[in-house]
């Protein structure tokens, strides 16, 4: 899907928004920190409805009226998925920062300023 991405370069640009060039090393950060916030995705799903649901079959609630047991299970679940999209997403910036010095030379040459920056994606 950003196999383009590696093959090319994505932009990278300095604090005044104005593109320097194109890097494939800032494209390999930018994938990377893309893949660790998809890994983490399931992260929440998986382990917040089980823990919330024994927390809840404890409860007197769900002892006396275990028809209830299927809505709650529901509600947790779509809780989880609610919290967990934007929890992952959060795990990094948007815009991300990189060294000039671990550029390409080439770009290296052309700012003279410390960080440059570019779009991570989603």
């Amino acid at each position: 899907m950003r196999m383009h991405e590696t093959g090319v370069g994505i932009e990278v640009y300095d604090k005044d928004k104005q593109v320097v060039g194109i890097s494939k090393v800032a494209a390999k950060e930018a994938i990377f920190q893309t893949a660790l916030t998809r890994a983490f995705l399931p992260v929440p799903i998986l382990v917040l409805p089980p823990i919330a649901m024994t927390l809840l079959e404890r409860t007197k609630l769900l002892k006396t009226n275990p028809r209830l047991n299927l809505p709650f299970q529901v509600l947790t679940v779509t809780a989880a998925f609610a919290f967990a999209l934007p929890l992952a997403i959060s795990l990094f910036p948007q815009e991300g920062k990189i060294k000039r010095s671990s550029l390409e030379k080439d770009l290296q040459e052309k700012s003279a300023d410390e960080f440059l920056y570019y779009n991570k994606g989603l």
